[in-house]
């Protein structure tokens, strides 16, 4: 015997049944009594743990701020809004209209929660030489005066 997830179609609520092994593709909801289906396969479920699969690092692409440096403000933005200040600090417009038409087209089609546009991931710093303290020098040094 198993234990298996159902979702009904005409509720939406999910129930655990235990069944024999196959598990039936459907079962009755027992909020409403309509026919639920199974949410998971058992397809691939042998009783042991597959090997891990081997770890790749994930490709790292170049920090947009060491490529420009002529561009101000660059570590912190997204690569998006990243390419458009690029465009506006450089006077591109075509470039800036196709990045703009990109990120509409990208937002249509996602749908999701807009990302801030300002990060402070320094995974770009690490290995690049590339890095910077947040401090001025007159905060710093006043800070252990006083």
């Amino acid at each position: 015997m198993i234990i298996v997830d159902y979702r009904c179609e005409a509720c939406d609520g999910v129930a655990e049944h235990f069944v024999s092994n196959p598990a039936p593709p459907t079962m009755q909801c027992p909020a409403c009594r309509a026919p639920a289906r199974r949410r998971f396969a058992a397809v691939g479920l042998s009783g042991r743990a597959a090997p891990p699969a081997e770890r790749k690092p994930a490709a790292s692409d170049r920090a947009l701020c060491l490529d420009n440096r002529d561009v101000p403000g660059l570590c912190h933005m997204t690569p998006d809004a990243a390419r458009t200040w690029i465009a506006r600090a450089r006077g591109d417009n075509r470039s800036l209209d196709r990045e703009l038409e990109r990120q509409e087209r990208s937002l249509k089609e996602t749908a999701g929660p807009v990302a801030d546009p300002v990060s402070h991931d320094h995974g770009h710093a690490h290995g690049t030489g590339h890095g910077h303290a947040h401090a001025a020098p007159a905060a710093a040094g006043a800070a252990g005066t006083a």
